[in-house]
């Protein structure tokens, strides 16, 4: 009876409690590396990713994965005029935007390099290190498929741009056989969006592996500008209207199983594999901002308004992250504020910590993991 009252006077703690101050665990000083860097006439910083165990730091002259307690784990060096980035479970592709180069790493360092012949547009990775880069020539754009040692699966999408319309994002599943594309195209004059869903291990009877094509007519004109698999059997469209969830169970036949309208204006989205988070205007009441969570299913997990200046939103684990570039604001997914403070140094991005109550804070001159008290 005293073990079981002590769990839930913990859990209620860990639920329940907001904390005020936090604790310094460990820093890392980046302005050495930064001025090395800038000596041998590196670019300036350009942003961390959730990786791993740790996180991706890249700029436009390499990257650096570093583990949970800031040690370099790998280098990889390189030269792109505008990196993206895509994280798939164990796996990152760095690809150079309007460039030909994509790169394919996992938590031990680069497994291989893909080199493509038209310009780069997107990249996505599955959790297995299958990478598909979205490429244009000026008459069509094209998916194709590459190991993760770099080289060309025989797997093309060929979309005519006068016809099947413009792609706009692209996601591939964990195992990297089902790949969703949205799509902007013409009708009569009028701008509209269709999703297309592709299934590249049921065989070549269909040149194109499309298994479901999907119209969002219930939200009107509704443009979706992402789309992504939340795991092998869910994935999430979010468009300028609302959002819709989706699940492909069936690999055959995906099938809307939620869909959410948003009249707000929608301000900025995050997803992780189990929640989807999106900020909106918020028209009640006097805070500007509204947070709405949901699972992967598409049923509300809690909403509240906010008024906080944010311009980063990442949902890590349990907890919902809002930072700028010199404060953070954390949420549990009750909805309870468990921290709203500031930092002394330039915030680029605030991630979980390694156990519950850290935080960890990155920035271009520094990188600490922090306990909550």
């Amino acid at each position: 009876a005293l073990a079981a009252t002590a769990a839930l006077v913990l859990s209620r703690y860990e639920r329940y409690h907001t904390f005020t101050d936090y604790q310094t665990v460990w820093e890392r000083d980046l302005v050495a590396e930064a001025q090395e860097a800038a000596a041998q006439g590196e670019g300036s910083f350009c942003g961390y990713r959730d990786f791993g165990d740790g996180v991706l730091k890249y700029t436009k002259d390499g990257a650096t994965y570093l583990d949970a307690k800031g040690k370099v784990v790998w280098v990889q060096s390189y030269e792109m005029r505008s990196p993206v980035v895509s994280v798939n479970g164990d796996f990152v592709a760095i690809g150079d935007q309007q460039g030909n180069s994509i790169y394919i790493c996992d938590q031990n360092g680069t497994q291989g390099q893909a080199t493509t012949l038209l310009p780069i547009l997107r990249v996505t990775v599955s959790a297995k290190g299958v990478v598909a880069a979205l490429q244009e020539d000026s008459k069509a754009s094209y998916i194709y498929l590459y190991k993760r040692d770099g080289s060309p699966l025989d797997i093309m999408v060929k979309s005519l741009l006068s016809g099947d319309g413009y792609p706009v994002d692209l996601s591939l599943s964990p195992n990297g056989t089902q790949l969703i594309t949205s799509y902007m195209y013409l009708d009569q004059g009028m701008i509209k969006c269709k999703i297309v869903f592709y299934n590249f291990g049921l065989g070549k009877n269909d040149p194109n592996r499309v298994v479901g094509i999907f119209f969002p007519k219930d939200l009107g004109d509704a443009m979706a500008g992402r789309v992504r698999f939340l795991d092998e059997s869910h994935s999430v469209i979010f468009s300028d209207k609302g959002i819709q969830f989706f699940s492909t169970r069936v690999e055959t036949s995906p099938e809307l199983v939620s869909q959410i309208p948003i009249e707000e204006n929608i301000r900025s989205i995050s997803y992780a594999q189990d929640k989807v988070g999106i900020v909106t205007d918020n028209m009640e009441g006097g805070d500007p901002y509204r947070l709405r969570i949901y699972d992967r299913e598409g049923s509300p997990v809690f909403e509240k308004s906010f008024n906080y200046q944010y311009t980063g939103f990442d949902i890590d684990g349990d907890l919902i992250l809002l930072y700028n570039d010199s404060s953070c604001k954390v949420y549990n997914m009750t909805g309870t504020e468990k921290y709203n403070g500031t930092f002394d140094f330039t915030v680029s991005k605030v991630s979980a910590g390694r156990f519950p109550g850290t935080l960890l804070v990155m920035g271009p001159q520094k990188m600490t993991e922090i306990k909550l008290q």
